[in-house]
């Protein structure tokens, strides 16, 4: 079966999906969102956090050492979120959408309050690091299935001519966790001394967001399930298992959209995982300065992505995918001149900002295309696997392997390098896997591949 074959294999259910009264729709956009903003939080507290982790769970005779063995956690943690991108994909594909859902939000909840709760190193020694691991696996688990679902979901139940727009939404609801991350990261940071936020503080970050997780469970137990999901009937629990079926008949899909998703999850990670660790450490700036840069850029992605969701509801996808792409690369080495040359606050704000100009419209269409590019039987499974697939093997790496090109080549710009030449990749994947002309508005599948036109 090929990849045109995909597009007609069950279609989109019924077709245009069943409209929701207002208050219908803003449940499924809250239920969307609140995993997404937990899941985000819960990451980028974790790259925020992780000199203080670095002390408090690895032994303390070489910092960098501890420093990398940290973000190593964190790049391990993601490596097993292409299994659970099959295991929730498996689960959204067969039993529904809201049900992967509530099963994701619910696993993030316990597995981030159990990080606020773990003995350090000095406590317990070997220990400590291997229950952090088991905390981090946990998290890229349930996360596997976290932002993808809540896509797949909200798009179909979104009108068609704000698809993009609606897709936008959860994506903000990202950008919302990482503010919500850098803004408890100042608080405490201004309202703790050093000492204390090392001994305890760093826990406080934690357990707030596993407070906000059982929210989301609740909210998630309400919400309607996907009407073309529903639509189905009894067809999606037969026949081969999703992950199967999309190995098989979308094999060019899942290259498009994991290579695209890799540009957009690299400067994501880099933005909010790497940057303020690296102010502090090597700009000598103070965590509370850190943050609040930080947070400042991040509004700047909110708005880039809005503005990529809009641009996709009224253009050609192809045309918007080439444009950002090609922003985002001339924008990413001037972005980290201004971060590590100026050695002020005001060039840390101006050079992240200028970093997450392209980016947020870049994460967005990385969802765009994942949820439109699949059929509505494995479209979970595909957009869950072609996003973890990305973060899994550049996303989540992005924090380690930057500290390491600085360690080894002594340039600071080497990241930006790394950056570019990723970004060489996703500019190919939307000029010669995607077809031109194509609109969102025009209906699920209608976002073809170039192999399928």
């Amino acid at each position: 079966m090929s990849d045109t074959d995909t597009d007609t294999d069950s279609g989109s259910g019924s077709g245009s999906p069943t409209r929701l009264d207002r208050r219908g729709y803003r449940r499924v956009v809250a239920a969307a969102t609140v995993g997404t903003l937990v899941e985000v939080y819960d990451l980028l507290v974790y790259g925020y956090f992780a000199g203080i982790l670095a002390e408090q769970f690895f032994p303390r005779q070489d910092p960098t050492a501890a420093l990398l063995s940290t973000f190593a956690v964190l790049a391990l943690g993601s490596v097993v979120r292409p299994l659970g991108a099959i295991l929730f994909g498996h689960i959204g594909d067969r039993l529904g959408r809201r049900t992967a859902l509530v099963a994701s939000v619910l696993l993030m909840s316990g597995s981030t309050m159990a990080f606020g709760l773990l003995p350090t190193y000095h406590s317990v020694g070997i220990l400590a690091p291997v229950l952090l691991l088991v905390c981090r696996v946990l998290q890229g688990l349930s996360a596997s299935g976290e932002l993808t679902g809540a896509n797949v979901l909200v798009l179909e139940h979104a009108p068609r001519d704000r698809r993009g727009r609606a897709v936008a939404m959860v994506n903000v609801a990202g950008n919302l966790g990482a503010f919500t991350a850098a803004a408890v990261g100042f608080g405490l940071a201004r309202l703790l001394e050093p000492e204390q936020l090392a001994a305890w503080g760093w826990r406080v970050a934690f357990l707030i967001a596993g407070l906000i997780g059982l929210v989301g469970l609740y909210v998630r137990t309400r919400v309607l399930e996907s009407p073309e999901f529903v639509a189905l009937g009894d067809a999606p629990r037969r026949g081969r298992a999703p992950f199967v079926r999309t190995l098989r008949s979308a094999k060019r899909r899942l290259l498009v959209v994991t290579v695209w998703t890799a540009a957009s999850s690299l400067g994501g990670f880099m933005l909010v995982g790497f940057l303020p660790t690296y102010l502090m450490r090597e700009g000598r700036m103070s965590p509370a300065d850190a943050f609040a840069a930080n947070g400042l850029s991040i509004i700047v992605l909110g708005l880039s992505t809005m503005l990529g969701g809009y641009l996709v509801d009224r253009f050609p996808v192809r045309r918007v995918a080439i444009g950002v792409v090609i922003g985002a690369a001339l924008t990413s080495v001037p972005a980290f001149l201004l971060i590590v040359r100026s050695g002020s606050f005001a060039g840390a704000v101006a050079g992240q900002s200028l970093w997450a100009l392209f980016l947020g419209a870049s994460g967005m269409l990385g969802a765009v295309l994942s949820v439109v590019l699949f059929p509505v039987p494995i479209r979970f499974t595909g957009t869950a696997l072609a996003s973890n697939l990305a973060v899994a093997l550049i996303g989540s790496s992005a924090p380690y392997v930057s500290a390491s090109l600085i360690a080894a080549t002594g340039s600071p710009l080497s990241p930006a390098i790394y950056v570019l030449v990723v970004s060489a990749g996703a500019l190919f994947a939307a000029i010669f896997g995607l077809s031109a002309g194509v609109r969102l508005s025009r209906g699920p599948g209608d976002v073809r591949t170039a192999e399928s036109s």
